[in-house]
């Protein structure tokens, strides 16, 4: 039996929310700047989501067959991006996200999908956040301006802790 991303880390952060308007998962309230790429705030709406983390410096600490990690929250944003890649914050007028807190582990491509996780979460390789991929438009990325986010790699779940409206 594989550990859950709980079991594998033992720290979790229950403050995670999907953006109505960029559809990026945003830590909300956040400690950091809220700057939305789709114009001033994020607009959360629905599920909170569980995330995983670990404390660890190590680069790609506690990464397995099915969870990765070096995810990052963005000190101008607030979005949850990869963190190998720097790609575009919308807090910073283009420029590349920063790291703030720890490092985030991202339970991917289980099937089946573990009861309690929502799925179609996807990794833009225009920005390089952390994107809902189950609606059409697909967000506002701020790195494919007019276009929305763009998908690569795997496909990410996670792991809903609450529904608030």
């Amino acid at each position: 039996m594989l550990a859950t991303p709980a079991a594998a880390s033992g720290t979790w952060q229950t403050d995670w929310r999907f953006c109505n308007r960029c559809h990026g998962l945003v830590r909300y309230p956040s400690p950091v700047q809220n700057r939305c790429p789709a114009g001033f705030s994020h607009r959360v709406q629905g599920w909170t989501f569980g995330v995983p983390f670990t404390n660890s410096t190590d680069h790609h600490a506690g990464e397995t067959e099915y969870q990765q990690s070096d995810w990052q929250m963005c000190q101008y944003c607030s979005v949850l991006y990869y963190h190998d890649f720097p790609g575009v914050c919308a807090g910073r007028g283009g420029s590349t996200h920063l790291a703030t807190g720890p490092q985030y582990l991202l339970l991917h491509d289980r099937n089946p999908v573990p009861s309690g996780f929502q799925t179609d979460w996807r990794f833009c390789y225009k920005c390089s956040s952390l994107y809902f991929d189950g609606y059409d438009p697909n967000g506002v990325c701020p790195g494919n301006p007019g276009w929305g986010h763009a998908a690569a790699g795997y496909m990410f779940h996670l792991q809903v802790y609450a529904y608030t409206l």
